[in-house]
């Protein structure tokens, strides 16, 4: 892929998601996925970025590569922890250990303000995988408070619509009532820790399922469009 193929691709983007939301959106952020081949090296990423105006970027890891890239850059940055790590970090010294190396060591040089900690783990069948998310969750921001970043890293999680049961008409969206002991925790640690949920939107996701998903959920600022993460262009 090379880099002018990038910078149209990533510029469509921006101009959709501007059509599509042109008023519920504060700011624009991009995925950075590196799941691919022939990809540009971060500090080429960093202009192009920036050119087209994305203030915001995911990145679904920690890779010390991109955020040394992008340090002293404004641009703010979410940073995952897989879901490889999730029974890890139910260890409270585990979670410190993974926050000081992968955000403490970057900061302030680099914009990080939010860790989304799993990816879609409820639709992902897993009762194990699932019983580890809202205890690491928990435990990363215990470890953001331990080390005085709790004011400005927020900790999330990154869902699928798929966890919605009604999608139509917006005022009647409602959550997979067989998730309803799952998701009744997640939002109960943002509600006592003031963070917002996260919601991955694909190309295939007609607006109305939007609608829906910032109808139920209310908290929404950001969103990242799912449907052209970088590591797909």
């Amino acid at each position: 892929m090379d880099l002018c193929r990038f910078h149209y691709c990533l510029s469509g983007l921006i101009f959709i998601s501007g059509i599509m939301f042109p008023v519920m959106v504060a700011s624009i952020g991009v995925n950075y996925g590196q799941i691919a081949n022939n990809l540009p090296l971060p500090e080429n990423v960093v202009p192009l970025v920036k050119s087209i105006g994305a203030t915001k970027v995911k990145l679904y890891d920690a890779d010390p590569r991109v955020l040394q890239a992008f340090a002293n850059t404004g641009v703010e940055f979410m940073v995952g922890l897989g879901n490889d790590l999730l029974g890890k970090m139910k260890d409270v010294d585990k979670a410190q250990t993974w926050v000081k190396s992968n955000v403490q060591a970057y900061l302030p040089a680099t914009k990080i303000t939010s860790i989304f900690v799993g990816n879609e783990v409820l639709t992902f069948n897993d009762t194990t995988l699932t019983g580890c998310l809202v205890p690491a969750m928990q435990n990363v921001h215990t470890a953001l408070v331990n080390l005085g970043l709790d004011k400005q890293v927020s900790v999330t999680t990154a869902h699928s619509l798929a966890i919605l049961e009604t999608s139509y008409p917006p005022s009647s969206g409602a959550f997979r009532r067989d998730l309803t002991s799952c998701i009744t925790p997640i939002l109960n640690f943002h509600a006592k820790t003031g963070t917002l949920s996260q919601l991955h939107c694909y190309y295939v996701a007609v607006v109305i399922i939007i609608l829906t998903a910032l109808i139920v959920l209310r908290n929404f600022r950001t969103i990242f469009l799912h449907n052209l993460p970088i590591s797909k262009l």
